[in-house]
């Protein structure tokens, strides 16, 4: 009885092993292996001296096809940088996340964060080609965000760290809808990009932060094309897990200023929001000036209408005159190229003249009631 159980039993395990082990493979599914991420951010290291030894993107580094866990973004409207098109890219370590902090607050950011914005042309002549000319990573260490510029070569095939931390003029001639124009664009020095990205959030002596402008949710509220979806921000931020679910739905949210189906006060507060009010608000860098430009800032006596400028320019006895553009100390910074006189001063040689446009269009609509 013994060996007749042990023969049944190893005809069992041998029809069993049999068909386990089937040429078959309809019966076989393997474990799929977890993607992981190559992006490299070793604070320890960084900034390394190439932008491709982060990894921030597969295939050709000019494509900007973001890799595995790079996210990209793009806030309601744009800071004008003499009609240069931007890429902008999030990247966090793996289980962080950024938390809220208001709408009009930058977003809290774990130690780690890449933020990633690459400026370039299309249409550059003669041969109307796209021409990147700057990436701009800001690196959060543990002794707060870091500023570092990669320079483009000619071929397009690297970008290279500005060691020397004081920029570079690069000519560029472009076809902008048609219309030729061309400029020197001024790639900017350490110290430039830390005038507008800075903060004193308790108007204290040397109380300066270095923080990201754009990264808010009042800008990120609004959809965004993703190639598989089209989705919100920050609702996509959140799937992914790079916000924190407890996020308000609810938020005081920005425009795109070229929208012509938003109402022209939100359009114009929009613009000069992401132009203007990173320096014209509580603790920024033009703090001691008492104009607020920020986009929550509803009152149109500190927004600048009927306010006496701090420094007085001819023909502009209001920072904006209600109903009269021309006598408006802003389209008369707006409208300038000189350095003592041009706002924003820091970011551009040209003058916008689509956004100038439509600051005065709202200034002319206004009573006009200044005394």
């Amino acid at each position: 009885m013994i060996k007749k159980y042990y023969l049944i039993l190893g005809l069992m395990v041998s029809f069993v092993t049999l068909f386990s082990c089937s040429d078959d493979d309809t019966n076989y599914s393997e474990i799929p292996t977890p993607e992981v991420s190559p992006v490299s951010v070793n604070l320890a290291l960084v900034p390394y001296s190439k932008l491709s030894e982060y990894h921030f993107f597969e295939g050709l580094l000019k494509n900007q096809s973001p890799s595995l866990n790079v996210l990209p973004y793009a806030p309601a409207s744009s800071l004008f940088s003499d009609y240069a098109h931007k890429k902008r890219f999030v990247w966090m370590p793996k289980n962080t996340k950024a938390t809220y902090n208001g709408d009009d607050n930058t977003l809290e950011f774990p130690i780690g964060t890449a933020l990633i914005k690459t400026f370039y042309y299309d249409n550059v002549l003669p041969n109307h080609t796209q021409k990147i000319i700057e990436t701009r990573l800001l690196i959060r260490k543990s002794d707060g965000w870091k500023a570092y510029n990669y320079i483009w070569n000619e071929d397009q095939t690297e970008a290279n760290l500005d060691n020397n931390q004081q920029g570079i003029s690069v000519p560029i001639e472009w076809s902008e809808n048609g219309v030729t124009k061309n400029t020197t664009y001024k790639i900017p020095s350490q110290n430039e990009c830390i005038t507008c990205h800075k903060i004193n959030p308790n108007q204290i002596e040397h109380g300066e932060i270095t923080i990201p402008i754009g990264v808010k949710p009042q800008n990120l509220n609004l959809a965004y094309n993703y190639g598989d979806e089209t989705k919100n921000q920050l609702e996509k931020w959140k799937s992914v897990g790079y916000l924190d679910a407890s996020t308000p739905t609810s938020i005081n949210a920005t425009v795109n200023w070229e929208n012509t189906n938003e109402t022209l006060e939100k359009r114009v507060r929009s613009y000069i929001d992401i132009n203007c009010g990173h320096c014209h608000r509580t603790g920024g860098h033009c703090d001691y000036v008492s104009i607020r430009l920020n986009y929550s800032n509803t009152d149109l006596n500190t927004f600048g209408v009927c306010m006496t400028p701090l420094f007085s320019i001819p023909n502009g006895p209001f920072v904006i005159n209600a109903g009269n553009a021309d006598q408006s100390e802003m389209i008369q910074r707006m409208s300038s190229t000189e350095e003592s006189l041009m706002m924003p001063y820091i970011g551009r040689t040209l003058v916008h003249e689509e956004g100038l446009d439509l600051i005065q269009t709202w200034i002319n609509s206004l009573p006009p009631d200044c005394h």
